[in-house]
């Protein structure tokens, strides 16, 4: 099954990101700048700033490493590290330029299968780490919510916390009847596609080969599920590990731009602002969490940082935790597209110089 992605949205869900996260930073310039700001940013140490570069490097790696263990031979063909990490990439741009983060899972799919990987096993591996990670944030979210007083949630995204949490339920609900009965995908889209052919009726036999080509991805898919479930509980575990590893990392990089900056800040109280920061971002209804993530940042934060310094840290946490990986993210998605383009281009023009070759 060929996926691909069309430029012109992902260009324009682009757009729509750096639109919101310039709104977002003026609100915060607006409210927020003092006369300590100038001064916080030029004392920025820059040991602090190699770490936090560091850190997103790893980042990266925990992200295509937990991708890779699933490649082991047993059902699925090896799949280079690089590859993965790739996937991890081009997950976390289409991410970030999508509502929701809807494009991410998609992606990665796409950059998987480009490399030789059946699309159901890839789906399969997406579908694990998903509920990986709501598993994550649902442990993290209730330590939080048991070990401090209630004056953390007492800011401005306390709608934002109950929206995510909400979110968070019907779609690990979902994940989990998925993971379940994976073959409940075949009821799903014979209603997608009983619409479908009211609206389209011109296109019936189109979509009745691509009903019996999703047919077969859901057995495979299937398979691929339940072979994990079963059979590979190790790699479960260590998929959960990772997860912990990758989400911790992310969270830490907070707590080195404070170190950076300067500030004497508790080391467990930025974690915990952090785990409500990433659970509120991870469901957040704008591309990459714009807008809302560097308002919500400086929400959270002001409970441990001077106002001054609160700018100076939307931009280097935003910088270190998302567009750092938007803009590798980016180059690799856009890399691959021009690539698939053109491979697609090749036979044609082959086809089209045979076409006027002159009989002998």
């Amino acid at each position: 099954m060929d996926l691909t992605f069309d430029k012109k949205h992902i260009l324009k869900g682009l757009r729509l990101f750096s639109l919101l996260s310039v709104l977002g930073f003026a609100t915060v310039f607006f409210f927020t700048t003092t006369g300590e700001s100038l001064k916080a940013f030029h004392s920025f140490k820059a040991e602090f700033l190699c770490l936090a570069l560091f850190l997103v490097l790893v980042d990266f790696f925990l992200g295509g490493l937990r991708i890779y263990v699933f490649f082991t031979k047993e059902i699925l063909k090896k799949v280079r590290l690089l590859d993965c990490i790739k996937a991890n990439l081009a997950n976390i741009f289409v991410a970030a330029v999508t509502p929701s983060n809807t494009g991410g899972g998609p992606a990665q799919l796409y950059i998987l299968n480009r490399r030789g990987v059946p699309l159901s096993g890839a789906v399969s591996v997406s579908v694990i780490n998903f509920l990986s990670s709501m598993f994550f944030f649902f442990l993290t979210f209730l330590v939080v919510f048991f070990f401090t007083d209630g004056g953390i949630f007492a800011k401005g995204i306390a709608y934002l916390i109950r929206y995510s949490f909400l979110v968070f339920s019907l779609v690990s609900l979902l994940g989990v009847f998925l993971l379940v009965k994976p073959e409940s995908l075949r009821f799903l889209f014979k209603i997608f596609f009983w619409v479908a052919q009211i609206i389209w009726k011109r296109d019936k036999d189109k979509q009745k080969r691509a009903s019996e080509k999703f047919k077969d991805q859901v057995v495979q898919l299937r398979f691929y599920l339940q072979h994990f479930l079963h059979k590979e509980k190790l790699i479960l575990f260590i998929s959960f590990l990772l997860t912990i590893l990758l989400y911790s990392n992310k969270y830490l990089i907070a707590y080195v731009i404070l170190k950076g900056l300067g500030l004497n800040v508790n080391f467990m109280q930025v974690m915990y602002l952090q785990i409500i920061q990433f659970f509120v971002l991870y469901f957040s209804p704008t591309p990459g969490a714009s807008g809302i993530a560097e308002v919500s940042s400086v929400s959270l934060m002001s409970t441990i940082v001077p106002t001054g310094y609160l700018p100076i840290f939307a931009i280097l946490w935003r910088f270190f935790s998302t567009y750092a990986g938007v803009t590798f993210g980016g180059w690799v998605t856009f890399k691959d597209l021009n690539r698939h383009f053109k491979e697609k281009e090749i036979p044609s023009e082959k086809l089209t110089q045979q076409a006027y070759i002159p009989a002998s």
